[in-house]
């Protein structure tokens, strides 16, 4: 016998767990339907087998099924040794970080999944933990959707995920995800090794300076990104030299985007990486920006070998004499900028 239909029945927990236990041995039913009986446990007793014996199951959609971590743990029971299944939707259900331990135990070692989908779920902090504990050293799990879950760690543990393996995207869009020092931290353990990202977007997060230092030291030695927009963060001093430091060997980085943060240095920063690395650049315009002498130390030693920009605006700002000092001795060679200021004393 290969199939058994026992749907539409009056099958409980118990009989449910009876006919679980009796088929642990079975391995030549591959399809057991016991949709429609009172336990809710039938129908993933009916997947578990599934998934168990059908050596032809490549999907399985349990979406909306109101599986809790019960039902999770009897599936998780069978996908340790998966050799088929390669796409496993579990969205919209009620899987918290208990079921959640359950089903990374059991896909740690997994080779052969590519899609997991597990959005809309109760996923808190520990259990985003467990599966990218589960999946760092994967390399075959492309697509982990953590989307509508409680902790803000699954944007950056799905986005982790997705810039280790997927080696087809180039740009990553995580602007407005709520994204603080500790979630940061998942994904910068992956853009170590980065070889395909060019553009990042981490506007509009919750990132502090601890959560920048990560990053920096993520990005110090890259050589594929060209953008990256930490626009409308919570950047202090310390985060803005922490950039300056990784980015200021780095030639492929053109634009970096640090308005809306609390350090006045991010400014200057950001324009020094432009200075530097965009060679189609020949205006810059930093007027009322309150940079001062600290501040220019940034621009002016991008400005050492400039040989691009022909027009610096630094109006209106609080440059004082350690700062003119500062750019006066990058203009005793330099033959091609013109600067106009109104706020900064004679040279």
């Amino acid at each position: 016998m290969i199939a058994l239909d026992l749907s539409s029945n009056a099958i409980g927990d118990i009989g449910a767990q009876q006919l679980f236990n009796s088929m642990k041995i079975n391995k030549t039913i591959t399809k057991m339907k016991l949709t429609g009986n009172k336990s809710k446990y039938c129908e993933a007793i009916g997947i578990a087998i599934g998934i168990r014996n059908d050596k032809t199951l490549t999907n399985i959609d349990l979406r909306m099924k109101q599986y809790g971590d019960n039902e999770i743990k009897l599936l998780a029971n069978e996908l340790y040794n998966n050799k088929t299944i390669t796409e496993l939707t579990l969205r919209k259900n009620n899987i918290s970080d208990i079921g959640i331990k359950y089903l990374a135990d059991a896909l740690k070692d997994d080779q052969v999944l590519t899609t997991l989908n597990l959005s809309q779920n109760q996923i808190g902090n520990n259990g985003a933990q467990y599966l990218y504990d589960a999946f760092k050293q994967n390399k075959t799990l492309i697509r982990l959707n953590l989307g509508g879950n409680p902790s803000s760690y699954c944007t950056t543990v799905s986005a982790a995920i997705q810039i280790q393996n997927d080696k087809t995207i180039t740009k990553m869009d995580l602007h407005g995800k709520s994204i603080d020092d500790i979630a940061m931290k998942f994904l910068t353990d992956t853009l170590i090794n980065n070889e395909t990202i060019t553009e990042l977007n981490l506007s509009q997060n919750k990132t502090g300076d601890i959560g920048i230092q990560y990053l920096a030291d993520a990005l110090k030695d890259n050589k594929i990104l060209t953008t990256l927009n930490l626009s409308d963060n919570q950047i202090g001093n310390n985060g803005a030299q922490y950039l300056h430091n990784a980015f200021k060997e780095n030639k492929t980085l053109v634009k970096l985007n640090l308005g809306g943060n609390p350090s006045s240095y991010c400014t200057t920063v950001s324009a020094a990486i432009q200075i530097r690395n965009d060679k189609t650049i020949t205006k810059m315009d930093l007027r009322s920006k309150s940079i001062d002498d600290i501040d220019m130390q940034f621009l002016t030693d991008a400005l050492i070998n400039n040989e691009t920009i022909t027009e610096l605006n630094l109006s209106y700002n609080n440059i004082g004499d350690v700062g003119a000092q500062h750019l006066a001795d990058i203009l005793r060679d330099n033959k091609v900028i013109l600067i106009f200021s109104s706020s900064i004393p004679c040279l």
